[in-house]
């Protein structure tokens, strides 16, 4: 008998060793032995756990960390908060940025399938492990690609740790959607034979250093991940890149590859329940003319690098004026509500302040009131940079907004353009030169500062905010010119229309368009979109339009497919359809071009400094009138004081007659018996007689003393009178003649403004303007007449005239400029360009010819991540008040000036943590929740504040301060408009949609109204309201309907998810509705977040939810405004609620819904779902 004792394991089954192993990862003895074992076994799961074992031991070699503990799933007790020695200031900028940090830290970008980290792609994702590493099989690459490959180590399955999440921090009502999804943990690029590349080889997943540290309640350690990440960077690269004696690298094998992984575990103490083991590599295909391998994907939050950059810049104290003022370092010193205010209002759409250049609207209708003030306050305001909101309610006309201000940028660039003799003059050489092919090179050229400033960035964390903006503006449909396709449209429609191509290239559906005015990018699938059909399509790439109209020869060669033989040659179309000019051409357009700016320009001002005198006239007036009023009753009150000294004057006259009357007869007496006065001898003998006489004297004197005495003083009074009788009449002539005089000027005025008024009508903004109903001033149009918004129209077209005119100039310059750039999209940015600051420059140029660029916030820093602090001169951001508050720092600290565009009572932001555990991490950093943090805040209410001109609505938890307002909707009918303007905009918006000129689904449906049945429920989903839906959409069928214009919604993720399963068995129905059922209810289908920003004929709102046991699901989505607003304002004709009536109708806003004169009732029989009685 063999002797084992040498083989403590020889009796134990692979299923034990197995298990043996994972007790034994912290007990290098036992690994040892087990490895031992291992080496006389050869079946294949022996042979994977000899590699897992071979790599513990590595990683106890690699690190002094000892392994994690196993730790069981088991609740984890709630996190104590932990103490720390820096005291965090209250709402100061480090706390918020540190606070928004740590919450980032908690938030990985996540896939549910491998392929979802190649663009879908499943022929790139390699398994592991495999009979053979697939870098060891020689696989090939693709054409003019570059083989790589991404290996992730390991992955967290978010079900899982947000289960260990929720037993500490608690539920919300809903749950976080990415429950089915994972995040990886750590990823390594190497090369095609499995070497590591030389630059930025690593990426480490915060995530998976985050959680940890989470469910330990070690908050206070989740903003460090900046200073954390560069450290485990660097030590897991060591572990990877090996090298042998030689001082070779190494191919990277599954042991490195495990001992990666469990180093991470142990590193960042990772429980293993909460982990994967690494299973699989990602392919690669880089373009093979980038000078830079390519980089792990990106495992992180969108916006940790973004943050760590503005940390930076608020320490070195150079953070620009619009994020200074974002993060609450400068509020505004006063504030104007517009709504209230109208002097300021008024002061906000004066002319002076009117851009002359304006979009040509379709319809040619101007913008109306609040819409003028806006675009007039935010070029006003930001002149020197920094940022201003506009709240937008639905259907308000955000987008328009954005046109006019989009032209108004246009201009600008244009006159700076119309400035230079020779627009070559306006690029000098760099010094740079990049390859272009083995001989050739692009130089790299600086633009002259004073074309640089105006370029638009649109920016959303909505996919379909930014795409429906930058396809909107290029559109035919919002040309009002119908005529005008003179900015390389040809180019514009394939660029526009290149995600609508089939596989040959055609366009499917394609959509008209006028010219190059927006363009979307953003991720690398619609960058790379971009670059194709905008530089490298065969027919009309603007790389070839650049190309002819610098002189070269364009030609292109139509092959045979089998043999390659060229069978034609001709000039690519875009040749035909744009026509470059030739070299003399373009000088005459030139001039032509500058030319028709200037005196358009000239025109334009001269015309709108004529309204300004209208305006300072009517401002006189209303000031003369009010100067007028005034001095009316100060001579009413001054004539009142004349009579009241002209009484007093009579009354002491009478006084005076009276003491007269008096002492006349005194006076006399006096005079009498003075005259008997006796004589000498009598004096001064003092006889009977002198007494006698001075007996009768004495009274009669003292008497008269008095009585004369009191004439004195009653002339005296009738002297002082009659002064001042005078000196108010005097007063009075004076004032009179003074109201005489303005009176004359008054009239004259009036005269003047009624003549005015004559030519301008309503849109005369005087004090009469505002004496009209909230309505009527809203609804109409500031101070411009129809020919000057016609020549302003003109001036945007001349504007982009001269863009095109400035191009075929210097086309040259722009061709090397824009190959640098297109190149870098492919191949990513030149490092020396960036260290030279010189990025900023390609980019430029590319908003140069295309004004309008889109992308989204998650997109911002891969995108123009090298691009220094205010490199960019405008940032429009749309649906704000989606964004969290922290996914627009990055954009903001590279535009110049921000114009943010949103509506906080739409669907708030959407945070995946526990609401308490982001309660927590705020408290710790000193934060307030709800200022800082979303849901609470957005980046809608953080640039509300940041905003001199607002406007203020009641709200049930007292005045709602937003940024500039917009009133007037124009989307939905009735009852829709009433129940969003009453839930959510205290009643002050104004109606002003079409009439409703009927629709299929009204028509057969009827009109609005509730579908009430109680059906029951083991979930929020009720199937007999989903049956409700198949029966409505059954009529609409038998109707004749197709395709239609429909959402159904709800405010539950899995009530959604129920609908769409319930509707995918109804094949038949969606033949005869003549649609796609995964494509439309993909689209139609979902959740209320889903549809923000989209709007539809009718909207099918399925509530569920309809137990008593769920009356806290209820509360969720009635308890604010903003679901039940976004759901009712999605419809623009009719609107449809299915569920239960007594459950639903007397909980929060929903309320509004209930009343039978707004949302008739149906009663349904949940059984059937026919109509019953009520």
């Amino acid at each position: 008998m063999r002797n084992h004792s040498k083989r403590p394991f020889f009796h134990h089954s692979i299923t034990q060793l197995e298990a043996l192993f994972q007790s034994s990862q912290n007990d290098s003895h036992s690994l040892k032995q087990l490895a031992e074992e291992l080496q006389h076994r050869d079946t294949l799961r022996a042979t994977k756990l000899r590699e897992e074992v071979a790599a513990a031991l590595n990683t106890m070699k690699s690190s002094k960390l000892s392994p994690p503990p196993l730790t069981p799933p088991h609740p984890v007790a709630p996190p104590q908060a932990t103490s720390s020695a820096k005291d965090w200031g209250l709402d100061e900028p480090s706390s918020i940025l540190a606070a928004w940090t740590a919450l980032e830290a908690l938030t990985p970008q996540t896939y549910r399938r491998p392929e979802d980290l190649a663009s879908g792609d499943r022929a790139c994702v390699a398994n592991l492990p495999s009979a053979e590493l697939p870098w060891r099989k020689g696989e090939r690459s693709r054409p003019k690609r570059r083989l790589f490959y991404q290996v992730v180590l390991g992955c967290i399955p978010m079900g899982r740790a947000t289960e260990e999440l929720i037993r500490a921090f608690g539920e919300d009502e809903e749950k976080p959607s990415r429950i089915q999804e994972k995040s990886a943990i750590a990823a390594v690029m190497i090369d095609q034979n499995g070497v590591v590349v030389e630059d930025k080889a690593v990426a480490v997943s915060s995530f998976a250093w985050a959680l940890p540290l989470a469910l330990q309640g070690k908050l206070g350690e989740l903003g460090q991940w900046p200073s954390i990440e560069g450290r485990v960077v660097e030590e897991l690269t060591k572990l990877v890149d090996r090298v042998d004696d030689k001082g070779n690298k190494l191919s990277l094998d599954w042991a490195t590859i495990l001992a990666a992984h469990n180093w991470l575990v142990a590193r960042f103490g990772l429980p293993h329940h909460l982990v994967e083991k690494p299973s699989f590599a990602i392919r690669v295909y880089h373009y093979f003319k980038a000078k830079t391998p390519p980089e792990p994907a990106l495992l992180n939050s969108f916006f940790l690098n973004d943050l760590a950059q503005v940390s930076a810049g608020l320490a070195a104290g150079t953070l620009p004026a619009g994020l200074r003022a974002y993060l609450g370092m400068a509020a505004p010193a006063s504030t104007f509500d517009l709504l209230e205010n109208t002097a300021a209002l008024e002061q906000a759409v004066s002319p002076a302040l009117t851009p002359a250049a304006r979009w040509p609207a379709p319809g040619g209708f101007p913008l109306v009131l609040l819409q003028q003030a806006a675009v007039n306050l935010a070029r006003t305001e930001l002149r020197q940079g920094g940022i201003v909101a506009v709240n937008g309610p639905p259907g308000t006309g955000k987008t328009t907004l954005l046109r006019d201000l989009v032209a108004g940028c246009v201009l600008d660039r244009a006159l700076a353009m119309a400035t230079f003799e020779d627009p070559e003059a306006a690029f000098t050489p760099s010094g740079e030169k990049v390859a272009a092919g083995d001989k050739a090179f692009f130089h790299l050229y600086r633009l002259n500062e004073r074309l640089k400033g105006h370029e638009i960035l649109v920016a959303s964390s909505n996919n379909k905010a930014v795409e429906n903006v930058s396809k909107e503006l290029p559109a035919t449909k919002a040309m009002g010119r119908v005529d005008y396709s003179g900015y390389f449209g040809s180019i514009s429609d394939v660029v526009l229309n290149t995600d609508r191509a089939d596989e040959d290239g055609t366009p499917v559906d394609p959509t008209d368009t006028w010219g190059l005015i927006a363009a979307v990018l953003g991720n690398a699938r619609n960058r790379a979109a971009f670059q194709k059909a905008f530089w490298w399509h065969e027919d009309f790439a603007f790389r070839l339009y650049l190309k002819a109209a610098k002189g070269d020869p364009v030609v292109r060669e139509i092959k045979d497919p089998a043999s390659g033989e060229i069978l034609e040659r001709r000039a690519p179309a875009v040749v035909e359809s744009e026509a470059p000019p030739t070299a003399g051409q373009a000088k005459a357009n030139w001039r032509r071009a500058r030319g028709r700016l200037t005196r358009l320009h000239q025109e334009i001002q001269a015309e709108l400094t004529s309204l300004e005198e209208v305006r300072r006239r009517c401002l006189t007036l209303d000031k003369l009138r009010h100067t007028l009023a005034e001095g009316r009753n100060q001579l009413d009150l001054m004539q009142e004081q004349a009579l009241r000294h002209e009484a007093y004057l009579k009354r002491v006259q009478i006084e005076r007659q009276a003491a007269l009357d008096a002492w006349t007869p005194l006076s006399n007496q006096l005079f009498q018996l003075r005259a008997r006065r006796p004589g000498l001898l009598a004096r001064l003998f003092r006889t009977k007689s002198w007494r006698d006489w001075m007996a009768r004297l004495a009274p009669i004197a003292l008497a008269e003393n008095n009585a004369s005495d009191r004439v004195k003083r009653c002339e005296g009074s009738v002297t002082d009178a009659q002064r001042s009788l005078a000196d108010w009449n005097s007063r009075v002539r004076t004032l009179e003649d003074q109201l005489t005089a303005q009176q004359k000027q008054a009239d004259t005025l009036s005269r003047a403004v009624d003549e005015d008024r004559g030519r301008l009508g309503n849109r005369l903004v005087d004090a009469d303007f505002f004496a009209q109903s909230h309505t009527d001033w809203n609804l109409a149009s500031p101070w411009l007449p129809d020919g000057l918004h016609r020549k302003r129209e003109d001036l945007f077209l001349a504007a982009l005239d001269v863009h095109r005119a400035f191009i075929d100039m210097a086309a040259q310059k722009v061709l090397h400029n824009l190959s640098i750039l297109m190149d870098a999209f492919a191949a990513g940015p030149p490092p020396e360009l960036v260290k030279k600051g010189l990025l900023g420059e390609l980019w430029s140029t590319l908003f140069l010819v295309v004004p309008v660029l889109s992308t989204t916030f998650a997109s911002v820093e891969r995108m123009l991540g090298a691009l220094p602090p205010q490199s960019l001169g405008w940032l429009l951001v749309d649906e704000a008040g989606q964004a969290l508050p922290q996914a627009a720092a990055g954009a903001i600290l590279r535009a110049k000036r921000t114009i943010v565009v949103g509506d906080p009572l739409q669907i708030p932001p959407v945070v995946t943590l526990p609401n308490r555990l982001n309660a927590q991490i705020c408290s710790y950093f000193n934060v307030t929740r709800k200022l800082w943090a979303a849901p609470d805040a957005s980046c809608q209410t953080l640039a509300d504040r940041t905003s001199r001109f607002q406007g203020s609505f009641r709200s049930d938890q007292g005045p709602r301060q937003v940024g500039m307002p917009l009133l007037v909707h124009r989307r939905c009918q009735e009852p829709m408009f009433g129940i969003a303007n009453r839930i959510a905009y205290d009643g002050q918006m104004v109606h002003a949609a079409k009439p409703d000129d009927g629709n299929s689904i009204g028509k057969i449906l009827g009109p609005s109204r509730w579908f009430d049945l109680d059906g029951t429920a083991d979930s929020k989903w009720c199937a007999a309201e989903g049956e409700v839906v198949v029966d409505l959409l059954r009529r609409l069928a038998d109707g004749g309907v197709v395709d239609p214009e429909l959402f159904i919604i709800t405010p539950f993720r899995s009530v959604a998810q129920e609908m769409r399963r319930r509707l995918d068995r109804e094949r038949s129905l969606f033949a005869h509705l003549r649609i796609t059922p995964g494509d439309w209810t993909a689209n139609h289908v979902g959740t209320i977040h889903t549809v923000q920003g989209r709007e539809a004929d009718a909207v099918m709102l399925v509530l569920g939810a309809p137990m008593a046991a769920q009356n806290g699901a209820r509360a969720w989505a009635t308890g604010t405004p903003n679901i039940l607003n976004v759901a009712v304002s999605r419809a623009k004709k009719n609107l449809y609620v299915i569920g239960s009536y007594g459950a639903w109708s007397g909980m929060g806003h929903a309320r509004e819904l209930s009343h039978p004169t707004v949302m008739p009732r149906e009663r349904l029989q949940a059984a059937s779902t026919k109509p019953g009685i009520d």
